[in-house]
């Protein structure tokens, strides 16, 4: 099996209403410059998946802007999930706040 992958940036706003103590910051709305890559399954090497198709796909389901209290978890598994409906197989995506911390999301189809 063999995955291709897409990476791309969106700039946006997050708050985690939770934080408290020492990280009491992150309740407030905070900018980051998400990094994004999603992967998908492909069973062939002939471009079974346009690149820049699955690009368009994604960074528009990604999107920018406000994304509330969603986490790069929650980030991650929105995109995974609206993934792997579109394409009907494995798709893996993870998302970065400005590169440093992050998580990825698997999902089946």
């Amino acid at each position: 099996m063999m995955d291709i992958f897409v990476r791309f940036t969106a700039p946006g706003f997050h708050h985690w209403a939770g934080a408290s103590g020492e990280r009491s910051y992150l309740a407030q709305p905070h900018r980051h410059l998400f990094n994004v890559e999603a992967r998908v399954a492909v069973s062939h090497d002939d471009r079974e998946i346009e690149f820049h198709d699955l690009l368009d796909f994604a960074r528009a389901q990604f999107g920018e802007g406000d994304f509330g209290e969603s986490s790069c978890e929650r980030l991650a598994r929105k995109l995974a999930k609206k993934m792997a409906r579109r394409y009907g197989r494995a798709c893996c995506v993870s998302v970065s706040e400005d590169g440093e911390v992050g998580a990825t999301y698997s999902v089946e189809p």
